[in-house]
């Protein structure tokens, strides 16, 4: 009777594994399972009522084999199934969790409590769960798929790509290996491997929309502009309704200057998903650059989730971030945030927060980058309570903090009404007579040029120029002296003297950033592409030219010559991706003009001082 009864089960376990649910049926009972004490049949009965959508009869046999036997692993393994096919992961993850604990062999249930691990974000308990698997069955594609998975999205694409090869050797097609693989490159910044990797992905599978997607993010990296967009659009057109194709397609849009279609599309996106905040911070960036204050500032806060160079930072401050409280009797931290040109950009706001808390009776002390310690401290000091380092420690006891960069939300700052408009920065007076005084040079017209921002930041590729072609337009310019303002650059700078520049580098005697703004401070003229120098050098109101890329910086916004940010800058703008040539041209035939005009009104006793 009992091999009978044995027989009858696996034969119901087969027909169940084939789906022939109708033939099973036959063989299993709810109403008999519920009478049973036999834990193997309530799990398989369960198993098959759950195939047939009975959840609530499936859940209450469950429940009665792991009354019969509490570590039964079948039983806790069926119950995380049903749990996740209710969508209730976190509850499929205790259950596989008890199963583990209970010593439940290496079999496939560990692949399904990895998938729910990765749905959960448990990214290091799906790595520890996937290396197991892979340890038991190593010939097997998927765990090892999982694996790389799991290093992948705790952004570990060294050891994702080592786990994607185990895989790619035991089964090249498995669905979204290669595009995996390709992803993977494309944040290692390998973009020749991300590119034919992703090639043959979309061989394997030409509408693998995913695969579209992070081919288009790669021919941008890549300069294939034009080629981006045909991959862009198909991976829209495979999947319309999908966010990360909607946001690579907006990407690629601004590469092409498409302002308008470039934030619909990402609006479009942010609507599919309203709680991704790299989204947020995609259609912020848009607004600001349309100038839409209103809506991008608020938008603007999701950086810190949102933005690639920030995700992840901790603030780690010892106090609530300042949401609008009364500032009576309180102390707010202002703190500099991201890179010294935004520093140099935002804190322009701070005397208008101060003139706030202080007419609500509480103070401020900004806390600031140490090397722009001194030139901030003679700018804003007068206006807070004290300005400290980063690095002091401890800090000044503070009640709330504020990021620098939240000071326009906070303030309610539109476009026609920016303070700081004139300059605010302050160089130290004797420095930048001492520059004048080793620079005069004649009837020569001083300039100062800045060819490229931080090696590091990932848009610096397209926003530098050549040295050496800024040279060649730049060599023929009779009546003007080029200073270089690029620091650690000898070798680039001899590079434009080769090409023919008259260039001068003091750059070596800069101990601080307060030097660079006093040298910047004693010039006639400052030429540079978006880097900190353009924001030093506006806010000091020293005329400035500044060369952009046709996807600037959103604070230069877009279609105009001049920046409502700083009255003395003027804009130069590539009219085609990669192409400096037009902006070339017309920042030459200026500075050309400008140098004549200059000579024309110098006196004629002037000398040429010491370079």
């Amino acid at each position: 009777m009992a091999k009978q009864a044995k027989n009858q089960l696996d034969r119901a376990e087969e027909l169940i594994a084939r789906g022939a649910l109708i033939e099973a049926t036959h063989l299993l009972s709810a109403e008999r399972a519920s009478e049973s004490a036999n834990p193997r049949e309530l799990v398989l009965t369960s198993r098959l009522m759950g195939l047939r959508g009975r959840h609530a009869d499936a859940r209450e046999l469950l429940d009665r084999a792991l009354r019969l036997d509490p570590e039964n692993v079948d039983a806790l393994t069926e119950r995380a199934r049903l749990a996740v096919r209710l969508g209730d992961d976190p509850g499929a993850d205790g259950w596989f969790e008890r199963a583990y604990r209970h010593g439940a062999p290496g079999d496939d249930w560990m692949v399904d409590w990895i998938d729910v691990l990765l749905r959960l974000g448990k990214f290091d308990a799906a790595r520890d769960i996937a290396t197991v698997r892979c340890e038991r069955a190593p010939d097997q594609a998927g765990p090892w798929f999982r694996l790389g998975l799991a290093h992948q999205q705790a952004r570990h694409q060294l050891q994702a790509l080592d786990a994607y090869r185990h895989a790619i050797r035991i089964e090249p097609k498995t669905p979204m290996l290669r595009n995996n693989m390709g992803a993977a490159h494309l944040e290692l910044k390998q973009f020749d491997d991300a590119k034919a990797v992703l090639t043959q992905a979309l061989e394997d599978d030409p509408d693998n929309a995913l695969a579209w997607s992070n081919l288009a993010t790669t021919l941008l990296k890549t300069g294939e502009v034009a080629d981006s967009l045909v991959a862009a659009e198909r991976a829209c057109a495979l999947a319309p309704n999908y966010p990360t194709a909607l946001q690579t397609y907006s990407y690629v849009l601004r590469e092409h200057q498409q302002w308008d279609e470039a934030l619909a599309i990402a609006q479009r996106a942010l609507e599919l998903e309203p709680q991704n905040m790299s989204l947020v911070w995609t259609v912020a960036m848009l607004q600001l650059m349309r100038g839409d204050y209103q809506n991008g500032w608020s938008r603007h806060e999701a950086r810190w989730q949102g933005s690639p160079e920030l995700r992840g930072i901790s603030h780690n401050l010892p106090a609530p971030q300042w949401n609008g409280e009364s500032l009576a009797g309180k102390t707010i931290l202002i703190w500099g945030e991201q890179g010294n040109g935004d520093v140099l950009q935002f804190v322009r706001f701070v005397p208008a927060i101060s003139e706030r808390v202080r007419r609500e009776g509480g103070k401020i002390v900004y806390c600031c980058f140490s090397n722009l310690m001194p030139l901030l401290e003679r700018s804003v000091g007068d206006v807070v309570e004290s300005v400290v380092p980063h690095d002091q420690r401890p800090l000044p006891a503070f009640d709330y903090h504020l990021p620098l960069c939240s000071l326009p939300f906070a303030l309610g700052v539109r476009l026609e009404h920016l303070p700081g408009r004139t300059s605010y920065l302050r160089a130290d007076v004797e420095k930048v007579r001492m520059w004048r005084d080793r620079c005069e040079s004649g009837a020569g017209l001083k300039v100062g040029l800045a060819w490229s921002g931080s090696r590091n930041h990932q848009r610096n590729p397209m926003r530098s120029v050549d040295p050496v072609e800024l040279a060649s337009v730049l060599k023929t310019i009779p009546g003007v002296q080029f200073y270089s303002l690029q620091l650690d650059a000898d070798e680039e700078a001899d590079r434009a003297r080769d090409a023919g520049l008259r260039l001068v580098d003091h750059t070596g005697e800069f101990e601080s950033f307060d030097d660079t703004a006093a040298f910047v401070q004693s010039l006639d003229l400052v030429v540079t592409v978006c880097t900190s120098v353009a924001h030093l050098a506006g806010g000091l109101g020293v005329p400035t030219w500044v060369l952009l890329d046709v996807n600037p910086h959103w604070v230069w916004m877009t279609g105009r010559s001049d920046s409502p940010w700083y009255p003395s800058v003027r804009l130069y703008r590539q009219n085609t991706y990669g192409d400096w040539s037009s902006a070339l041209g017309e920042l030459s035939g200026d500075l050309r003009a400008l140098a004549q005009h200059h000579q024309a009104e110098a006196p004629e006793t002037e000398t040429h001082g010491a370079l």
